[in-house]
């Protein structure tokens, strides 16, 4: 997947759409197919964002807490899933989103990056959040392992620079 949000055209798209006053559109995922040579822009937006590279799964996963990172092993038949999370687009790849297995779930955590704080209505990295969710659950369903979405934060011990978002929980792990 791919979206746009900070080189959009927002008015024009907003006004495409009709939407009110009250209404905002943060991103737009484009469909289509993709141009056969990237532009000069392109290409450097591209090398001074890091867009295709990612941070390793110790540094966005963790077992317990916040100072334990979590290795594959130990993440066992979630893995795969925690890739996809690994893999999901964010804006200029920030991959703000840091995820605690902990008792029979996953907690989605924001560690938010420097200059991005929440712009009037627009938070671009609470978007990322919902697609680091989604890709998660599109996994699990993909996989055939039933999850349950909660909003209980389970208050684990973390410092103060990560904000609570959401958790999935299971059955039971391997």
């Amino acid at each position: 997947t791919v979206w746009l949000g900070g080189t959009m055209n927002r008015p024009a798209y907003e006004a495409a759409m009709e939407m009110n006053e009250d209404e905002m559109m943060p991103c737009a995922s484009p469909v289509g197919y993709p141009s056969k040579k990237m532009s000069v822009r392109e290409n450097m937006m591209r090398k001074a964002i890091k867009a295709d590279e990612r941070m390793d799964f110790e540094e966005l996963f963790f077992d317990g807490g916040i100072d334990k990172p979590l290795s594959r092993e130990r993440a066992g038949c979630f893995a795969e899933l925690l890739d996809m999370v690994r893999l999901a687009p964010s804006a200029v790849n920030k991959q703000p989103w840091r995820v605690i297995m902990s008792d029979n779930a996953f907690h989605f955590y924001l560690k938010r990056s420097k200059g991005f704080g929440n712009i009037s209505k627009l938070d671009m990295q609470q978007v990322d959040m919902g697609i680091a969710l989604c890709h998660f659950a599109l996994a699990a369903k993909e996989k055939g392992i039933g999850i349950q979405f909660l909003l209980e934060n389970p208050e684990l011990a973390i410092d103060s620079g990560y904000e609570y978002i959401a958790s999935y929980a299971f059955a039971e792990f391997e």
